[in-house]
């Protein structure tokens, strides 16, 4: 998985959702996490969710109506602007960054303008927003045509990825991988629709949650990658992940009420700064290990350093670009 457009990633809300930005907040210190261990303990416990929820969460935000021509000019706006502008940062970044204290890397030029799979180490993330982009607007195109084309075209895409996870990771900016994510949008799209009637959503959301960790962290069901294509587990891979991700919601929905005032200014605040936390940590920890820094370390500055540069960016009309 704008101050409000590169969090929200997808349709925000008219009025935003504490419950949700503290699931935002809670995914994207994950997503750190995971690039920063991903060893064979944290990555099944993280991977299995991390990013499906916010693809989750992109649905169950869902707005009816909207033309498709709208939503590839608010996404170009939103996201995709966004892109270029931080992949040229990172690449001055890296090339400054090497040059001083080994010798200057560059990226593969093609590899770069053809992203998705073929970028990684300080680009670890990037697929994740064309990713979006292709999922929201395949979304649009789809759902106005018949509500359920999405949903199964997802299925689809993810039965080719699971035969054939090259053929869908190879396809440029991760068009493929967003082509499976619409199975997620369709599950948040309805998961909306039924929200209102589920029972006991507290009880439910944590039977979903934790019944889900224990059976990825156990090895009993492998994760998902949606960055690879890969599935995890047929079937029960994207169930385990559909499981946590709606959880989530269910879990914080319930419990907001009980957020207190500065925690819940504190996650919208994180919230509002995905984009940077998203697309600028994985350079920092790769600057990090270049130089020999320890883990913990990367990670609180993986972490801390683009939320602080993103509520420094959101001050500025040229900053909120960035956003």
């Amino acid at each position: 998985m704008s101050a409000t457009a590169s969090v929200n990633l997808a349709a925000p809300p008219r009025a935003r959702s504490v419950a949700l930005d503290v699931v935002r907040a809670v995914g994207l210190v994950a997503v750190v996490l995971g690039h920063v261990w991903a060893n064979e303990l944290v990555r099944p416990l993280l991977f299995s969710w991390h990013v499906p929820v916010f693809f989750v969460i992109s649905g169950y935000l869902w707005r009816e109506g909207r033309p498709l021509g709208e939503e590839v000019r608010r996404r170009t706006r939103s996201l995709l602007v966004p892109y270029v502008l931080w992949l040229a940062i990172v690449t001055a970044a890296w090339a400054a960054f090497t040059a001083l204290v080994v010798s200057m890397r560059l990226p593969d030029p093609v590899a770069l303008i053809l992203g998705g799979s073929r970028i990684g180490g300080q680009y670890a993330a990037f697929w994740f927003v064309t990713a979006l982009v292709a999922a929201v607007v395949a979304m649009r195109a789809l759902s106005a045509v018949r509500p359920w084309l999405p949903a199964v075209v997802g299925v689809l895409a993810i039965a080719v990825a699971t035969v054939q996870p090259d053929v869908v990771r190879w396809i440029p900016w991760s068009v493929g991988v967003g082509v499976m994510a619409l199975l997620f949008l369709a599950v948040g799209d309805g998961l909306r629709r039924v929200r209102h009637r589920v029972p006991a959503p507290l009880v439910l959301g944590v039977v979903l949650v934790v019944a889900g960790l224990v059976l990825a962290g156990s090895g009993v069901v492998a994760p998902v990658d949606l960055k690879a294509a890969d599935v995890g587990t047929p079937i029960a891979g994207v169930a385990v992940a559909v499981a946590i991700s709606c959880g989530l919601i269910f879990v914080a929905e319930s419990l907001a009420h009980r957020v207190p005032e500065w925690a819940g200014r504190a996650a919208t605040a994180v919230a509002g700064v995905a984009m940077p936390v998203i697309l600028g940590h994985a350079l920092i920890i790769e600057a990090g290990r270049l130089v020999g820094v320890p883990g913990p370390v990367i990670f609180v500055l993986a972490l801390l350093v683009p939320i602080v540069l993103g509520l420094l960016l959101a001050r500025t009309r040229p900053g909120r670009l960035l956003l």
